[in-house]
Parts: C-alpha cells; sequence; structure tokens
C-alpha cells in the first residue's frame, strides 16, 4: 500500500510540475511574441517616417526648383522638366503618406504628415520670391514638426 501512495504521489507531483512547467512556457511565449510583434511594428514606423521625411525632402527641393525654374524662363524645357519632376516626387510621397496612414498610431501625426506634404505641395505657387522663400521656411517647419512628432511616437 505504501508503494502504490508513494507512487500516486509521484505521478501528481509530476503532473503538477509538467502543468506548471506548460504555463510558465506559454506565458513566456505569448510575452515573446507581442514583444516580436511591436519590435516589427516599430521597424516598421521607423522605415515609414524616415522615407516619408526623406521623400518630403526631396519634393521640397523639387518644388522650389520648380518655381525658379519658372520664374527664370516660363514654358521652357527646363521649366516643364522641373514641374515633371515635381510631380513625380509629390506622387512618391503621395506613396509614402499611406504607409504612414497604415503605421501610425495617432491620428495626430497623421494630421502633421498630411500637413508637411500640403505646406511642401504649395511652394510652387508663390508669387514672388520673398512668398517662394516663406513657403519654402514653412515646408521644412511642417517636416520638422512631423519628424519630431514621429520620433516623439517611436520613443514612447
Amino acid at each position: 500500500m505504501e508503494a502504490v501512495l508513494t507512487s500516486a504521489v509521484a505521478i501528481v507531483g509530476t503532473l503538477l510540475g509538467v502543468g506548471f512547467s506548460y504555463l510558465v512556457q506559454h506565458r513566456m511565449t505569448t510575452r515573446n511574441e507581442r514583444f516580436s510583434r511591436w519590435r516589427f511594428l516599430q521597424e516598421e514606423r521607423m522605415a515609414a517616417y524616415s522615407a516619408y521625411a526623406a521623400s518630403l525632402a526631396q519634393c521640397r527641393r523639387s518644388e522650389l526648383d520648380r518655381w525658379h525654374r519658372a520664374q527664370e524662363n516660363p514654358g521652357s524645357a527646363e521649366a516643364t522638366d522641373a514641374r515633371l519632376e515635381s510631380y513625380r516626387l509629390r506622387g512618391v510621397a503621395r506613396q509614402e503618406l499611406f504607409r504612414i496612414r497604415l503605421v501610425a498610431q495617432a491620428p495626430d501625426l497623421v494630421r502633421l504628415a498630411e500637413e508637411a506634404l500640403h505646406q511642401v505641395s504649395a511652394i510652387h505657387e508663390a508669387h514672388d520670391e520673398q512668398a517662394c522663400h516663406r513657403s519654402g521656411h514653412d515646408a521644412r517647419r511642417a517636416v520638422e514638426d512631423f519628424a519630431h512628432a514621429a520620433g516623439q511616437q517611436i520613443t514612447s
């Protein structure tokens, strides 16, 4: 009888040990999966935010070039090329904006991203050199505001 009791205690102990090990491993696996998803999302955000900021910088430069070419020689091949390049780069920036909308947590960040693109896209509409300079400065500030808010989201 004592052998049966000892065997029963051993079996119960083994089952409790296996059950406890399972729970601990399940928790660790779940925690590791959550962390991996969080890290992947953070990396995706970093890539999307930096690509968008870079595309805005290129688009801004292109819009300034477009304005200057149109002022120097309206209707010239250079002005047409600059206009077409600004369209192309604005399209790239819009593509990157869609990525921002997909990965951004905060609606305020998406609003800043949209505002930055709006500011950049408006540069070529300036009526004189001073307005162009001011518009370019406003666009740079809008891009910097977006980049700052994106950095805050990544580090929080």
